[in-house]
């Protein structure tokens, strides 16, 4: 039970220190949305109905915010070769830039909260961190 308290505290202090300097970067969702884009294992782009499904929301929501980042510049959209009637979603340049500065930002922010850790505290908790991701991925 400890564990499961520890995480959900976790999740909500980064929650609330990201949205608490979500002036200075994007929010979490759209942050989600390109990770898993710049992570699909379809180089020249993903169906919304995939990308829904990596998500876990239904394909109505992800299209309302799929569109908002393609408004916004950060996603393309291309026709599907194998699909004609389909679309490819894929991250813009402007996307990709967007994704690397919010990645620094999120680093900054974790890094300046570990800056009293020691180099192999440190190397630990990423080493725990990767093992219950990979559990998670794998349940």
């Amino acid at each position: 039970m400890q564990l499961t308290d520890e995480l959900t505290r976790l999740f909500a202090n980064m929650g609330h220190t990201l949205a608490r300097r979500a002036h200075q970067g994007m929010n979490n969702q759209d942050f989600s949305t390109l990770v898993s884009l710049s992570s699909s294992a379809y180089p020249e782009g993903t169906r919304l109905s995939d990308l829904a499904a990596m998500r876990g929301f239904d394909t109505s929501t992800m299209s309302r915010r799929v569109s908002q980042l393609c408004e916004n510049g950060l996603l393309e959209r291309t026709p599907d070769p194998q699909d004609g009637r389909a679309q490819l979603l894929s991250l813009s340049d402007d996307g990709r830039r967007a994704l690397a500065e919010e990645r620094t930002r999120r680093v900054r922010i974790i890094t300046e909260s570990l800056g009293e850790w020691t180099p192999d505290e440190k190397g630990e908790l990423a080493r725990l961190l990767g093992r219950l991701n990979d559990s998670l991925e794998n349940a």
